[in-house]
């Protein structure tokens, strides 16, 4: 039988769940358990030199490197806004797509 995934792209926090025996059970995020228990943060970021971070990593960096870690842009979606990161723009719709490929 085929597994249902449930996936929750919040603003604050992502998560994915699987159904198992007709209850909803909510795959752990990489990190472990974090500041927003089995989910991870909706924070992206880059670091100076380019890496991609996401979720606990991005968020733990954010004080440290704000001009280049992104969260809440959720409530950008289906808008022209773009987000700039060393002289390359990036959509919601991308930020977003980074913390999918993470679920």
């Amino acid at each position: 039988m085929s597994k249902i995934i449930g996936i929750d792209l919040g603003t604050s926090n992502t998560a994915a769940a699987v159904m198992e025996g007709g209850k909803a059970t909510i795959i752990p995020s990489a990190e472990g358990v974090t500041v927003g228990g089995k989910a991870f943060p909706s924070y992206v970021a880059f670091t100076k030199d380019g890496q991609l971070l996401v979720g606990e990593p991005a968020r733990r960096q954010a004080i440290a490197n704000p001009d280049n870690t992104f969260m809440a842009f959720k409530r950008k979606m289906g808008t022209d806004h773009k987000y700039r990161s060393q002289g390359k723009d990036y959509t919601p719709q991308q930020l977003s797509a980074f913390l999918l490929q993470k679920v």
